[in-house]
């Protein structure tokens, strides 16, 4: 996340996966800092833009990898990202026309993250953290089991 920081990212949307929330936060910077540019230049900024969405990108990879190392069956937020993703890309294709409405699509970008952390990823954080549970008492089941049984 380099030297972007927590102060971007509202407290009621950390999901206690650390990698993730760092995503997060970086994703909520990256689109204020969009945002701030636009109003700068009095212009879209394409090539920010264009880094968000990568940064979105990889986002959404990140979840799905953590998913698959946990065991926790992804398939329909993974459905729930392309969609997302599809979407965010066409609305940032739109920009090139000059009526396009840029806060309007940045509005958008951060409605979606928000609902989608609170509804989705709140979930996902919650499967990790019992995933990761899990695998520890796994770990330790055959060193307690051969202790005689006794737990």
């Amino acid at each position: 996340m380099d030297s972007r920081s927590f102060s971007y990212l509202p407290g009621a949307l950390l999901i206690n996966v650390p990698e993730i929330d760092a995503q997060h936060a970086d994703l909520f910077e990256r689109l204020a800092s969009l945002k701030i540019s636009c109003i700068e230049h009095n212009a879209y900024m394409q090539e920010e833009a264009d880094e968000l969405f990568v940064t979105l990108v990889e986002h959404c990879e990140t979840e799905g990898r953590l998913a698959r190392e946990a065991g926790v069956d992804f398939r329909r937020h993974g459905e729930k990202h392309l969609a997302m993703l599809h979407g965010i890309r066409k609305r940032l294709d739109e920009m090139e026309h000059p009526e396009a409405d840029v806060y309007g699509v940045i509005r958008y970008i951060e409605y979606w993250l928000e609902r989608h952390i609170r509804e989705e990823d709140t979930l996902l954080g919650k499967s990790l953290g019992a995933s990761a549970f899990g695998g520890v008492v796994q770990a330790h089941a055959g060193m307690w089991l051969s202790q005689d049984g006794a737990c």
